[in-house]
């Protein structure tokens, strides 16, 4: 397996991991930030192994690059976006045609920006560079989640 080429990225300060900014955590700890209702706010791109196999997928990925990088200019973002979806930098799985890349950026430049892209609801954020194994970080979220959400039989016959 190929890993990503972060170079650029990195290189440019492009932002592409933010935790939550105006949600509070319910329970933190040194390790972990525990959200009971759950949050939106976290962005984590290229965290895990996982490419970029859809133009649905890509154009998200875009989407929250734009809006979490509102300095960029349309010329560094299409830069960035050639970056993404040159497959040998290991974002994407499938190559992509010059002409509709610059449609895909041109069409996500014009999105709102006001508001946030969609995410993913997360109730448990791991911090940066923790040392957890995922063994370790998924017994605590079944500590957290798993085994409180299980249906009790009282529950099952008020059903």
């Amino acid at each position: 397996m190929s890993q990503r080429n972060l170079k650029y990225l990195n290189t440019n300060r492009i932002v592409y991991r933010r935790l939550p900014l105006t949600d509070k955590p319910t329970q933190e700890t040194d390790k972990y930030m525990f959200y009971e209702n759950g949050t939106n706010e976290c962005y984590e791109l290229f965290r895990s192994s996982a490419k970029i196999t859809t133009y649905k997928s890509l154009k998200w990925h875009l989407l929250v690059l734009w809006y979490l990088n509102p300095q960029l200019d349309q010329d560094d973002f299409m830069k960035l976006a050639e970056v993404i979806t040159h497959k040998p930098n290991g974002f994407v799985s499938f190559a992509i045609h010059a002409q509709l890349l610059r449609k895909i950026v041109y069409e996500v430049s014009m999105l709102d920006l006001d508001a946030p892209p969609k995410n993913k609801l997360r109730k448990v954020i791991f911090k940066p560079f923790t040392g957890l194994t995922k063994e370790q970080k998924l017994k605590i979220v079944g500590a957290l989640i798993g085994r409180s959400k299980r249906i009790q039989p009282a529950d099952m016959s008020v059903c």
